[in-house]
């Protein structure tokens, strides 16, 4: 039984087959919306692991929907299912694209495709344990799910514990740009990062602000336990 959480955006008129049930039957946490702009919000409040986008129930190509879920989400997972001719699912916004006719078997393939790996594949330096595959932060008793994003930025700093990372190292390293004209990506990032790590993130006591530098993740122990 997968405790997976799946948010299924789809069209509610009763016409309209639904793939909630073989979403359901496969044991996933099935969370479902009819309206675009909520499916948005419930996304970023939830934090899903896949996002499943039936467009041709909503009738529409669900490219643009799809886009702005995949900058909305960080790059969440998402499996666009459209009547549409798609040469590259990444241009769409999507992981994988799906156009019927195609069988429930299929859709929960795609599915388990995208899923996170091995839950139990944490790594930890210091209080701070982090689970790359399931993107879980755990520090101080406190558990929480972060974005691909975060969770990849903080997959560096456990990897180079005590040592200054430049913005530019930051920005190579997670999103894969050498541009450092505008480096509020990855300062927001950081901040959401300490909401998640620090009691309190106004005066942070491990992911620190060299000034005009970068930052550093400061711990008590710099051993990285895998």
């Amino acid at each position: 039984m997968s405790s997976a959480k799946i948010l299924l955006i789809e069209s509610d008129r009763t016409t309209v087959p639904s793939h909630g049930s073989a979403l359901l039957k496969k044991g996933f946490a099935l969370m479902v919306e009819n309206a675009p702009r909520k499916a948005i919000e419930r996304a970023k409040s939830t934090m899903p692991d896949v996002v499943v986008l039936d467009a041709i129930s909503l009738r529409t190509s669900g490219v643009r929907l799809a886009r702005t879920l995949h900058a909305k989400l960080d790059g969440c997972p998402l499996v666009l299912i459209t009547r549409s001719e798609i040469d590259d699912p990444s241009q769409a916004g999507a992981s994988i694209v799906l156009t019927p006719p195609f069988t429930p078997r299929k859709l929960l393939n795609a599915v388990q495709r995208l899923l996170p790996g091995d839950e139990n594949s944490w790594q930890q330096v210091g209080p701070i344990k982090l689970n790359l595959m399931q993107r879980k932060v755990a520090c101080a008793g406190r558990e929480a799910r972060v974005t691909p994003k975060q969770a990849r930025l903080l997959d560096v700093f456990i990897h180079h514990p005590g040592q200054l990372l430049t913005r530019k190292f930051l920005l190579k390293a997670v999103w894969d740009t050498d541009y450092t004209g505008d480096t509020r990506t990855l300062d927001v990032h950081i901040s959401w990062l300490r909401q998640t790590i620090e009691a309190d993130p106004e005066h942070p006591r491990y992911l620190k602000t060299i000034r005009g530098m970068g930052y550093r993740l400061d711990v008590p122990e710099t051993g990285r336990k895998a």
